[in-house]
């Protein structure tokens, strides 16, 4: 569809400029304009306004169709029908003036020729093209019979003729057209499968061998471990205890990796199509490495691409299984350095892309376990995971590439297939949320520093962006000084990072720079250990929890901009204003749980502005969602069982309505787990838990409300 929309918009490209130059030579200097000029002039205003129009999807095309090619061409279709409902109007005027004489006939004559070169430009819409010729000639050809006389009823009944040879014209075309762009797909696809079945083959025999090496590895590992342990004596029953745990822990990885590889291998593997929250989950993966990458020295960033979708639909799981394989490589085969998760989704088709993860690493010093007699460029060495993780991306209609760039490190590059799960609205918007106010972002690497710039542009914000905490440091002072104070600032703690701890004392020291917001970027782990390092906890310091992306910053400036609610000291001289956001009459939330507590507890939170429905369980889930218009729902995910289920029948519901834009569905739980693994791969937006106060639980179901509104 692309590469017919493409054509038809190259083709259209051509003749749009030279259908209006035409129009104004047939009738420059002739009887027309001479005896109407009123009426030409409407005539040419309004030519050129709807020229004006189809100009801007034509040449824009590149830069609109991506983000929703089914809405450009419906966009297209309806500009250009009313272009020929102009350009028959111009000829209905000019043939009832003029009576077939001086310049009318020659507008005729370019009607029937540009009416013909049109038809092999819009073939393939062989409906519109039928409405298209209609709207043009039709009414020309009636309004010459109604003029009457031999010259003009001749004129007229050519016409009509001329539309109906026309009409079967095209309508032969556009079958050529699609039967020959079938055949060269299916000749494509022919094509492709032959040679996917011999590169299957032999990358069969590659994996089977790889595999066969990296099992006999790792039971060598887990025999040996267990012939060492058994051997020992005069260990406390505690460490027995937790090496018997984790030979357990290596006999059940192995014992998976055999059962995910035989299912690859022999295709038995079934992939699930579940819709999920690809942003979230993406994210959440990244946040379970984040403590203990940090203790070997390894920081992690992440780079979310603006084409990325907010959801997907396949197994997430799965690709959950690869991606933390691919993780735990690369950080097993650092010693320090930075890992940089980047994701690019392309789009193939209107409801189908590629996503594109590239796990990089940049760091001077070497990679571990290389010795003297080793050569420094070699790839790390693959294990029985690894195998999998390759075969599971090929199942996915992807693959994964390991590549050594010099002086800098190894990039993982995985490549899948995925569906589109939103119709419309496939992007996470928070365009201009924070627009009008102006933020520091310290970072001293500068690759890292320009993804973060990005996002924080993505917001609204207006970024100043400094490596050098001195220097930013002197730059704040320097606003003040100026009349115009930057009102926060955004740095990352490291580990060990001395001149942050500095920085931060500083500025809550400073007379006038106290007043400055800090956002603290840090893990879960380094925050509770940030006190105890010497930094300073006012009512200006926030945290803002690695990894960082869109939502985490929007959330983190929500929290920093929410004066209505706060108490807090403005920046003098800044004017500070709540986070725009769409202000609804009443949302109506719809709460999935059978504990009053918890549904208390939710009650009160959201209160003010919402209605809350409840559910007790998930059989009468469907007849709750028919019956309400439903803007959030909340499902409480410490019964898996009934999540699963309810996620289902969400969506099953949607599919079979057609619904265009996604219910946002939120987990919230009483746990104390941060991050727990795998509940975004059930199928959820959103995971809160209760712990926290009010107003963050109402923000966040609040920002999901409105954006499921603002994409209706």
């Amino acid at each position: 569809m692309h590469e017919t929309d493409a054509r038809m918009a190259k083709y259209s490209r051509r003749g749009l400029v030279f259908n209006f130059i035409a129009y104004l030579i047939c009738l420059m200097g002739g009887q027309f304009y001479a005896e109407n000029r009123e009426l030409t002039i409407v005539l040419t205003a309004g030519l050129a306004f709807i020229t004006l129009l189809r100009g801007i999807l034509l040449f824009r095309f590149y830069q609109i169709y991506p983000r929703a090619p089914q809405r450009w061409r419906n966009s297209y279709f309806v500009a250009t029908l009313l272009g020929a409902m102009w350009w028959g109007f111009i000829l209905v005027s000019i043939t009832m003036r003029l009576d077939m004489s001086h310049e009318a006939p020659l507008l005729w004559l370019y009607t029937v020729v540009f009416f013909s070169t049109t038809a092999h430009a819009f073939a393939p819409y062989q409906r519109f093209l039928a409405y298209y010729q209609f709207f043009g000639l039709v009414p020309a050809a009636l309004a010459a019979l109604v003029v009457g006389g031999v010259t003009a009823t001749l004129y007229g009944v050519l016409m009509i003729m001329f539309y109906v040879i026309l009409i079967h014209q095209c309508r032969l075309m556009s079958e050529n057209y699609w039967e020959r762009l079938e055949a060269s797909y299916a000749l494509a696809r022919k094509t492709q499968s032959i040679e996917e079945e011999k590169r299957d083959t032999r990358a069969s025999a590659a994996l089977y061998r790889e595999f066969l090496g990296c099992l006999r590895s790792d039971l060598q590992t887990i025999v040996g471990e267990t012939q060492l342990a058994l051997n020992s004596a005069g260990e406390s029953s505690a460490e027995q205890s937790a090496q018997a745990l984790q030979w357990q822990r290596d006999f059940f990885r192995v014992f998976n990796n055999v059962n995910d590889f035989y299912s690859v291998l022999n295709k038995e593997l079934q992939l699930e199509s579940k819709i999920f929250n690809i942003r979230h989950e993406l994210q959440n993966i990244v946040a379970e490495y984040l403590d203990s990458a940090e203790l070997d020295g390894v920081a992690i960033e992440t780079s979310l691409s603006p084409t990325l979708p907010m959801r997907l639909k396949g197994d997430a799981s799965r690709l959950a299984q690869v991606i933390k394989t691919l993780l735990s490589h690369c950080i097993a085969n650092m010693d320090r350095g930075v890992v940089l998760f980047e994701v690019e989704f392309l789009r193939e088709y209107e409801s189908a892309g590629e996503l594109y993860i590239n796990i990089s690493s940049f760091s001077n010093q070497q990679q571990k376990r290389r010795f003297f007699g080793e050569d420094a460029g070699s790839l790390p060495q693959a294990n029985l995971s690894f195998t999998v993780a390759r075969g599971i991306a090929e199942l996915m209609s992807g693959s994964i590439e390991i590549n050594e760039i010099p002086s800098e490190g190894v990039t993982y590059r995985l490549d899948a297939k995925f569906d589109v799960a939103d119709q419309a609205g496939q992007l996470d918007f928070h365009a201009n949320s924070f627009q009008n106010h102006t933020i520091m972002l310290v970072h001293r690497s500068i690759r890292i520093q320009d993804i973060k710039r990005r996002e924080l542009n993505a917001l609204g914000f207006t970024v100043v962006s400094e490596p050098n905490y001195k220097k930013a440091q002197s730059q704040l002072a320097a606003s003040y000084k100026e009349g115009k104070p930057i009102e926060a600032v955004l740095y990352f703690v490291e580990e060990g990072d001395d001149e942050a701890r500095e920085f931060n004392n500083a500025l809550a020291e400073h007379p006038e720079l106290r007043y400055t917001h800090q956002l603290i970027a840090a893990s879960p782990r380094q925050q509770r250990n940030l006190m105890s390092e010497g930094f300073v906890q006012t009512e200006f310091v926030h945290m803002v929890s690695k990894p960082v992306g869109l939502f985490e910053l929007e959330n983190a400036f929500n929290t920093v901009y929410d004066v209505k609610d706060d108490d807090h000291q403005v920046i003098p001289g800044v004017e500070v204003e709540e986070a725009a956001q769409a202000k609804t009459t009443e949302l109506a939330i719809l709460v999935l749980s059978d504990r009053e507590k918890l549904i208390a507890r939710i009650d009160t939170a959201l209160s003010d502005g919402m209605v809350v429905h409840r559910c007790a369980n998930s059989e009468k889930l469907a007849t709750q969602i028919k019956k309400l218009k439903l803007d959030v729902v909340l499902i409480d995910c410490d019964g898996e069982t009934q999540l699963v289920h309810a996620v289902d029948t969400i969506r099953a519901e949607e599919a079979a309505n057609e619904e265009e834009s996604l219910l946002p569905i939120l987990g919230v739980s009483d746990a104390s787990v941060e991050h727990p693994s795998g509940v975004y791969e059930l199928g959820i937006d959103d995971y809160i838990i209760l712990n926290c106060d009010d107003r963050k639980l109402k923000r966040t179901v609040e920002h999901w409300a409105h954006l499921k509104q603002f994409l209706e």
